[in-house]
């Protein structure tokens, strides 16, 4: 508390007395406004430290959208004499001040007027705990409302990709395998003009009734391992034969399955009246090597069993629409390479790289690749999965069993240190030649593959004399 004089003793015990009921006491010169004494209560008022205030004018700590209200109180103070004992019915103003260190002091105020002195009271109720909780409260109002709208906007896309989607696909409830939303494409497909006619549907009452214990099994073995087999049914409505491909998803209202419906012209015959693609088919999908087809921009359209174990995928939407290139561990070199060979030779066999998983862990790998005849560009990779030491790549010159042979002879003529030296060079030589023969003499796209800088490998070029008349390191 500060002082610019001293009060009398009766002033002083009013002081006390109002203070033990409100937070704030200030005496004020009535007609210049000036601050005589400022008192406050509680740990957080002092440390805005608002006896700052005295010696200056109260109406100059005042904020800007306050100081009306506050010059109005000053020119009507209540009196202390005409306060009855049982007390008077008056309305608390509400004040913004700052403090001297530019701090909010949120205040409601009122005014008294002393007993014959001309000094004047302020008692004021600290606002600041209800302004911060107030604060908190618009704060937390303002992100949920953005929360809000995030969801929104993702149901919007979800109900739009739902919707558009030219893949027929249902949303089955677990406990009922009733349908409980479905697609245009959908609709089409089970010969409804309304996808809304399917809702509340069983899904197996619209395929053959000798599958229906099948498709039963099936959507219950989904819902506790999460993914399973498609099957094959036909639909009673449009006689088409539908892959069913069950999928479990976690929303809002608890688990539910995703289906969607294959559209294939099968015919589920015996094993040998099966067409031949079928026998492919069949072939690809439990291949011990991994399968990718992409369209011409290298985006994945399909992939086999195995493939998704090599990635560590658990669902078809992580790898197809993906780019084939995200997984692979040199990522455009090694797809521009791919590429440009299978324009070239339209087959490659044992191209080795690295696959990225999902958990970002790396399998090395070896890929064979082929253009597939069909209207639109596309590529099929079978993906091997190999050991470091079994790896073997294309040789320009020699294999390297012959050069291990030749190696051989050496033991007992020269030294080992001399032997590793030349072995050494003979395996660096071979790598610079293989990478680029792969990569068509692209020097920055071969220094990429072997890890060097173009620099390193322009010396190397020359060290082996290999180098073309423009290569300068």
């Amino acid at each position: 508390m500060k002082n610019v004089l001293e009060l009398p003793d009766q002033f002083k015990l009013f002081e006390s007395l109002i203070l033990g009921l409100a937070d704030l006491v200030v005496v004020l010169e009535p007609k210049t406004h000036e601050v005589i004494s400022v008192k406050t209560k509680g740990a957080e008022l002092a440390r805005v430290k608002l006896d700052g205030w005295v010696g200056g004018k109260l109406s100059e700590w005042t904020q800007a959208d306050s100081t009306d209200k506050f010059l109005n109180l000053l020119k009507n103070p209540i009196s202390l004499e005409s306060i009855e004992a049982s007390g008077a019915d008056f309305q608390w103003r509400h004040i913004n001040f700052f403090s001297p260190a530019k701090l909010s002091a949120p205040f409601l105020v009122q005014i008294f007027k002393y007993p014959e002195r001309d000094q004047l009271a302020l008692i004021g109720r600290d606002l600041g705990s209800m302004s911060k909780m107030q604060q908190k409260l618009m704060d937390t109002h303002r992100s949920m409302e953005r929360d809000y709208l995030r969801l929104r906007h993702t149901e919007s896309r979800y109900k739009l990709l739902f919707d558009s989607s030219s893949e027929p696909v249902l949303i089955v409830d677990l406990s009922t395998k009733k349908i409980l939303q479905a697609n245009a494409a959908a609709a089409k497909a089970f010969l409804q003009t309304d996808p809304k006619k399917l809702v509340g549907v069983e899904l197996a009452q619209y395929f053959d009734s000798a599958k229906r214990d099948e498709i039963d099994a099936l959507l219950s073995t989904a819902q506790t391992v999460g993914k399973t087999k498609a099957l094959l049914a036909q639909c009673t409505a449009s006689g088409q034969d539908l892959i069913i491909t069950p999928d479990l998803i976690v929303q809002e209202g608890g688990a539910q399955l995703m289906v969607r419906l294959g559209l294939q012209q099968l015919t589920p015959t015996t094993l040998l009246d099966k067409p031949i693609q079928e026998w492919y088919t069949d072939a690809l999908q439990k291949a011990p090597y991994g399968f990718v087809v992409t369209d011409g921009a290298g985006m994945i359209l399909s992939v086999n069993e195995e493939f998704m174990t090599l990635s560590g995928a658990y669902s078809l939407t992580q790898v197809v629409g993906q780019y084939f290139e995200s997984w692979l561990a040199r990522g455009g070199v090694d797809w521009g390479v791919l590429v440009n060979n299978l324009k070239q030779l339209s087959t490659i066999r044992n191209f080795a790289t690295e696959l990225v998983s999902k958990t970002n862990m790396t399998l090395e790998v070896e890929i064979s690749a082929s253009t597939l005849a069909s209207a639109e560009k596309r590529y099929g990779f079978f993906v091997r999965d190999v050991h470091r030491l079994s790896q073997t790549g294309p040789v320009s010159s020699s294999s390297m069993a012959g050069s291990v042979s030749q190696l051989s002879q050496l033991v007992g003529r020269m030294p080992m240190k001399d032997i590793v030296g030349e072995t050494t060079d003979m395996i660096e030589k071979m790598c610079i030649q293989s990478a680029l023969e792969l990569t068509q003499n692209n020097r920055a796209s071969a220094a990429e593959m072997l890890g060097l800088s173009r620099q390193s490998l322009y010396i190397k070029l020359h060290r082996y004399g290999i180098a073309e008349p423009n290569d300068k390191p």
